[in-house]
């Protein structure tokens, strides 16, 4: 199967959110976390919303105004119930009277509504992220310096093109990306090639980070084996695909990050020796003798949270000269994977995504 995960990124990051290494990657979060001021739990009846120089910004208690980034802007019209795409159409004073509206509105429902806040702090106020109060922030620099640990004492290093590099007309550009709105990193090991029949260049081993410190998105791990990635950055005939996600709630996302350090450790280490021989037994034992007899057993199977429906494209998405025998593990996986990236909402692609690698696992 292909992964577009890279690819997105890729194509529309714009130059200041690229970096050339992944030491450039940790500098540049390192520095959006030393300008950061984090303020929690403010009631929300200590603000209002003025419009200064043609622009929407927030003053609190003590009269000091914050300008808003794009994301802070939606962030506080999710909050108050108002449509972003209309407010930023509007003058900065009527997009204010509509907010402080809304505002209000919300106070009479809540009055003791609070948020937590973070501020970019450097020659005036700008605020980056409105979250609520159960928020618990994870720094896009905590991953970077994980894959910086992984570079210098593993051998980890950024992927770079292995097929059609003149599919980027900049040259060879890494896929490493940071922004004060979120990070993102794929990551792979040029020595621990794992053999595979078919393939004289084998598989590698691959890893992809992103998350965002502004609550746009979830703490995301990506472990997957694949064959190349192209100049354009779509990652080819990756298999063994693996998702690990939290959300940005509680202390247990820094939990579940450290047990996935182990896991990143034990993935690393693994002989190649053992994973060949697993991946053999993967593609040539058949969990079922028909497709029908196939998805009752695994439909029957409640831990995989799958219907039968899902199973069954899953299935169908198979492409048995590139995927394998569907009636295996390998197979049914590889078209389970290829069918995710067809469904629209990532909470389905995820719950798809770790199903297939519970069958890995079971079988």
């Amino acid at each position: 199967m292909e992964l577009f995960h890279a690819n997105k990124q890729w194509a529309f990051r714009p130059d200041d959110e690229r970096f050339d290494s992944t030491q450039a990657l940790f500098d540049a979060t390192v520095a959006y976390a030393r300008t950061a001021v984090e303020v929690d739990s403010v009631p929300l009846v200590n603000f209002r919303v003025e419009a200064i120089n043609g622009d929407i910004q927030l003053v609190g208690k003590k009269n000091v105004p914050a300008k808003l980034t794009n994301w802070a802007a939606k962030q506080l019209c999710a909050r108050l119930e108002a449509p972003h795409g209309y407010i930023s159409t509007l003058p900065a004073t009527l997009a204010a009277q509509n907010l402080n509206h809304g505002l209000a509105h919300r106070l009479s429902k809540d009055s003791d509504a609070a948020v937590n806040l973070l501020f970019h702090n450097n020659d005036g106020l700008l605020l980056r992220a409105m979250t609520g109060e159960r928020y618990s922030r994870f720094w896009n620099f905590e991953i970077a310096e994980r894959l910086l640990e992984l570079e210098l004492s593993k051998g980890w290093k950024p992927a770079t093109p292995d097929i059609r590099a003149e599919l980027d007309p900049n040259g060879i550009r890494l896929p490493l990306y940071a922004s004060d709105h979120d990070m993102f990193a794929f990551m792979m090991h040029p020595d621990r090639i794992i053999k595979e029949s078919g393939n004289p260049d084998g598989l590698k081993r691959g890893l992809i980070a992103s998350n965002s410190e502004v609550g746009a998105g979830k703490l995301r791990m990506l472990r997957f084996l694949y064959r190349a990635m192209c100049g354009n950055h779509i990652i080819w005939g990756a298999e063994d695909v693996v998702e690990l996600s939290a959300i940005h709630v509680g202390t247990s996302i820094h939990e579940k990050f450290d047990k996935w350090n182990i896991e990143i450790a034990k993935y690393l280490d693994e002989s190649a020796n053992v994973e060949e021989a697993k991946i053999l037994h993967l593609q040539t034992h058949r969990i079922a003798a028909t497709k029908d007899d196939l998805l009752d057993a695994l439909f029957g199977k409640r831990s995989l949270r799958l219907t039968r429906k899902v199973l069954e494209a899953g299935y169908d998405a198979n492409i048995p000269d590139v995927d394998g025998d569907p009636l295996t593990p390998w197979g049914i996986v590889q078209g389970l994977t290829r069918y995710s990236q067809t469904t629209p909402y990532a909470d389905d692609r995820m719950v798809i995504d770790t199903a297939a690698g519970k069958i890995l696992d079971i079988f």
